[in-house]
């Protein structure tokens, strides 16, 4: 299923505002389902491909095995103070080890690049590190 982007259209306010963020917003919250049906939300860095939401992840984290017994996941990034805007998306994760590590990948090395100095961290083992890509295709999209 192919859920329509018009949400993040940038001519509407809303989708303007999702789309900055979704380019410029370090971390997010990527919610899973453990086995025993508790979500359990993890801080990831991410970036938007324009149309799905790329994580980097270490291959054997709860978040992992969570996501192969069930890929339906939810991503939300912080709101406003207030509350006023929000951007939470739902989605089927895959990871996907056909994408080259993070430290090779131009868009993410720009957005991520000053964070990982600021975290004290080397580019290229952090890439080895967090070695698996997880792609999340979009379900459902709210932005507000």
């Amino acid at each position: 299923m192919k859920v329509p982007l018009a949400v993040l259209d940038p001519a509407n306010p809303r989708g303007a505002w999702a789309r900055e963020h979704l380019a410029s917003d370090i971390v997010g919250w990527l919610t899973t389902v453990a086995p025993d049906g508790k979500p359990q939300s993890s801080v990831v860095a991410f970036f938007w491909d324009g149309a799905e939401i790329v994580v980097y992840s270490q291959p054997d984290t709860p978040k992992v095995r969570n996501i192969a017994a069930n890929p339906h996941v939810a991503f939300n990034l912080q709101s406003d103070p207030y509350g006023d805007h929000m951007l939470s998306v739902e989605g089927i994760a895959t990871p996907d080890p056909s994408l080259p590590p993070q430290d090779q990948v131009a868009s993410y090395m720009a957005k991520y690049r000053e964070p990982l100095a600021h975290w004290g961290m080397d580019p290229s083992a952090t890439a080895r590190e967090f070695s698996l890509a997880i792609r999340t295709r979009p379900t459902r999209i709210r932005a507000f």
